[in-house]
């Protein structure tokens, strides 16, 4: 999958509680109180004869030393790890037991490693892989987890009429954004490409073309935030942020009792992710995904450059007045795929199909015909004062 971020996690001022400092000392008295047993055990061993007795003692201390340490807590523990061609970026906010976060990662591990072998085109033995390279009109059996994504694509496909479509994979692949290279025009390829041409049956997918390939980086992850989120909160954390390639959901507080703080880039290619930051919004309880032209594109030999953002009506790169867009869902893997869409239908069209949908708030950054940017959100797409 191919990374596209255009949101930034903000910094926040560091908060520790009287609670966690008095947890701190706590731990500091346990660990010596545990030290000093060990201390004496050890000392007392000369005045103990029986073996019996001594191994007994050695493992009760020892016993008391994991217990100790198994509950020593981290505060408010931030990490990283790759995933989907991109980093998966997470901060937990409070403390947390060693001994539980530890496992919280394996889980969070397990769930991105699933979401990534169904639905990684860059992998020959994944799920969507094999259903492309599926060359029949036969059903194919797919998990739940793939049939609830390819559902909810389907879903948007017709809720936006195509301007998002799941089936473009071949002309990502034409344009030269994914792993194959296809030799074929694009009026051959579109003959395979329109979310109509595949279905949902059971636990089945099927065909209407057996060339139909699907593509599911522009809402894959989203889901990934999605499923990191949802392991999060089933552990019982209902304060934290997940970012994934740009796509975030975030729920609760930071340490500080605020909503978290995120970043809305300026779209210009020739800036580091992160260091211009135009925008920042306040996220609590839902998912915000950011669709763009700045990133990931290619430059033609006139020096114009063209998006990864596959338009999937004419089969060619979109090209539209919206340099980037930022929408604010209630689900991430929503956010993502209708990013997408609205750049793909530009920015009139964008503000038509949102007034139908008040549900869903984006904030977009347009390029005017003097090459200048400017910006426009609909009303209730909560922005903070820009950053200096």
């Amino acid at each position: 999958m191919v990374e596209e971020r255009g949101i930034v996690r903000l910094p926040s001022v560091k908060n520790k509680s009287v609670f966690g400092a008095a947890a701190g000392v706590m731990i500091l008295l346990l660990n010596g109180f545990v030290t000093s047993c060990l201390w004496l055990s050890f000392r007392s061993m000369r005045f103990v004869k029986n073996s019996s007795f001594r191994l007994l003692l050695v493992l009760m201390v020892m016993t008391l030393i994991f217990i100790v340490r198994s509950h020593q807590s981290v505060s408010n523990p931030s990490w990283e790890q790759p995933t989907m061609g991109t980093l998966c970026h997470i901060t937990l906010s409070g403390s947390i037991p060693k001994s539980e976060l530890a496992a919280l990662r394996k889980k969070i591990d397990a769930a991105l490693v699933n979401v990534n072998r169904r639905m990684s085109t860059w992998q020959a033995d994944t799920e969507i892989s094999k259903f492309n390279a599926f060359q029949s009109l036969e059903p194919f059996p797919v998990s739940p987890e793939f049939a609830t994504v390819v559902r909810r694509a389907l879903e948007l496909s017709a809720a936006t009429d195509g301007a998002f479509d799941p089936t473009v994979k071949k002309l990502v692949d034409h344009w030269g954004f994914g792993p194959e290279s296809d030799g074929d025009s694009v009026e051959e390829i579109l003959k395979a490409v329109g979310w109509r041409k595949v279905s949902l049956r059971g636990d089945a997918l099927l065909k209407s073309h057996p060339g139909v390939q699907l593509d599911l980086s522009a809402i894959a992850k989203g889901y990934g935030a999605d499923a990191v989120a949802d392991v999060i909160r089933r552990r019982g954390r209902m304060s934290f942020i997940v970012e994934i390639g740009g796509e975030i959901v975030a729920d609760g507080w930071k340490p500080n009792g605020q909503a978290w703080r995120v970043g809305i880039e300026t779209p210009d290619p020739a800036q580091p992710f992160g260091a211009d930051i135009l925008e920042s919004v306040m996220l609590s309880g839902r998912a915000l995904a950011t669709s763009g032209d700045y990133r990931n594109f290619r430059v033609r030999e006139d020096g114009t450059r063209f998006s990864h953002i596959i338009d999937p009506h004419t089969g060619m790169p979109a090209a539209t007045d919206v340099a980037s867009v930022s929408v604010l869902a209630g689900s991430c893997m929503d956010a993502d795929a209708i990013a997408t869409a609205l750049f793909v239908m530009g920015s009139e069209k964008s503000f038509q199909w949102l007034e139908t949908h008040s549900e869903i708030e984006a904030f977009f950054t347009l390029h005017m015909p003097d090459q200048t940017l400017s910006t426009r959100a609909t009303d209730g797409f909560p922005l903070n004062e820009r950053e200096n």
